[in-house]
């Protein structure tokens, strides 16, 4: 069937909605070396002011060669603007008190991934973005603070 500009140019527009948010979505705070008792997670943030559907997306945790890979987000979740999500990984995930966090979406596409950090501290200290959601993809995007799992890094 052949198709004129208008419907292309209607299916385009629909594609950048549907993509365009969750382009935005970052990894905001991570835990690598979690008190006793504790798990590794990843927190992840929407800074757009779109919900996003983050059904079947996943992440993981790589240090060295160790990876620990987090649970798909359950099928209807959806991330409201400036909301957060969190996955927790598995007790007696073992490694190196560092690493670095990946985000996958639905797809298998990578959305977002961050430098490789250190914690050898074994507290509830994490790194995140500070503000919520800031990526100027430099270092000093991140900063090693008490943990905020689930709500904003600045206090």
């Amino acid at each position: 069937m052949k198709r004129n500009g208008r419907e292309f140019c209607i299916a385009a527009a629909l594609l950048a909605l549907l993509a365009g948010p969750a382009a935005s979505v970052v990894i905001n705070e991570m835990e690598l070396n979690p008190p006793d008792g504790d798990v590794d997670w990843i927190e992840i943030y929407n800074p757009d002011n779109q919900s996003v559907d983050i059904s079947s997306w996943t992440a993981e945790i790589t240090d060295g060669s160790w990876t620990g890979q987090f649970e798909s987000v359950p099928a209807g979740t959806i991330l409201p603007p400036q909301g957060f999500y969190v996955f927790n990984g598995l007790e007696g995930w073992a490694h190196n008190d560092g690493g670095y966090a990946s985000l996958y979406s639905a797809s298998g596409e990578i959305l977002d991934k961050t430098a490789k950090r250190l914690d050898g501290m074994n507290n509830d200290f994490t790194y995140g973005r500070s503000p919520d959601g800031y990526d100027t993809d430099k270092d000093a995007d991140w900063g090693l603070r008490s943990a905020t799992k689930g709500s904003s890094n600045i206090r």
